[in-house]
């Protein structure tokens, strides 16, 4: 749960510089409140007296306050919150991650919380304190939808595994100290005895991951690892440590934490992972899903400038 606090409240502070006030509308909702009501063959969006707002304008009126950002905003969470449905599970986040905020908003704000708070919330497009357990539980759902389109991605033949390991560094790894390989000996040892490799990391690895217990996060047979310690990490299969594998930095044991889909899915690092090597996957999933649900421009140059900006110009043709 604190992770999942810490993973929505960065793309809390992430959205207030990004976006500057967008309203949370969807446009399969809109209809519902002018049922049927077309101008010119345009849906309308929303009436003011006697003018009408077609979906059109409104998407332009937010391109020229937000930018693309504020419009493809718009768009994902009209896709999201029609293509995901909403679980109790998330409500019982939602409503748990809601509280904590305004609790940690009344630390930090006293009795100026409410505004500050407010503020925070119209920023990343909603429109009063009732709607942050709303904003949790679409940064759940789209947590869930892009997940969706990134294991699609998945692909068997790459490799794909969550490695950790323990170095021992080396000026010279042809011949080691004596203190160098006593040191290995003592790992050896911890890990004969049972204990956990991430905590035999953590105590003894020269390594920067021993921080994070040894972890290396999301690799696959394209990783830049020195080809030594890539070869003997894409043999090992899920669960087993290697040998003592030298490089040029020393001696490394190796372990595998996950190899399969399932086992996977439990990292977060997975899905960085297959982000990082397919940038424009979910945005191009998010596109396409609107165009299923009837998102047309009448302005060419928007849609252009949207897909430019999502880095899908000429890869989306119909």
């Amino acid at each position: 749960m604190k992770e999942n606090l810490k993973k929505y409240w960065f793309v809390v502070l992430v959205g207030i510089l990004l976006v500057a006030g967008i309203g949370y509308f969807a446009w399969d909702q809109t209809q519902g409140l002018l049922p049927g009501k077309k101008v010119d063959g345009k849906d309308v969006v929303y009436s003011i007296g006697e003018n009408n707002i077609t979906a059109d304008e409104f998407y332009d009126q937010l391109f020229d306050q937000l930018g693309a950002a504020g419009v493809y905003q718009f768009i994902q969470r009209s896709v999201v919150d029609a293509a995901v449905e909403t679980t109790d599970e998330m409500k019982d986040n939602a409503k748990t991650n809601a509280d904590t905020v305004t609790a940690q908003f009344k630390s930090s704000y006293g009795a100026d919380y409410e505004s500050v708070l407010l503020q925070a919330i119209q920023a990343v497009g909603y429109n009063s304190l009732d709607e942050l357990e709303q904003y949790f539980i679409d940064s759940q759902k789209y947590e869930t939808f892009a997940k969706q389109l990134l294991e699609g991605a998945y692909d068997e033949s790459l490799k794909p595994r969550i490695l950790s390991h323990i170095l021992v560094s080396m000026e010279d790894p042809d011949n080691p100290t004596e203190e160098e390989q006593a040191k290995m000996a003592e790992i050896d040892t911890a890990l004969q005895e049972g204990q956990d490799f991430g905590e035999v990391a953590a105590s003894y690895s020269d390594d920067s991951s021993a921080s994070n217990n040894g972890s290396l996060g999301y690799s696959d047979i394209h990783t830049s690892f020195v080809s030594e310690f890539l070869d003997a990490a894409m043999q090992l299969n899920e669960g087993e440590v290697s040998d003592w594998v030298k490089t040029e930095y020393g001696y490394h044991r190796i372990k595998c934490d996950a190899a399969t889909l399932e086992s996977l899915k439990n990292y977060d690092e997975f899905y960085d992972g297959l982000n990082s090597s397919n940038p424009t996957l979910v945005a191009e999933g998010i596109w396409n899903k609107a165009k299923e649900m009837g998102l047309t421009f009448s302005d060419s140059t928007l849609e252009e400038t949207l897909l430019s900006y999502l880095g899908l110009e000429g890869g989306n043709e119909e």
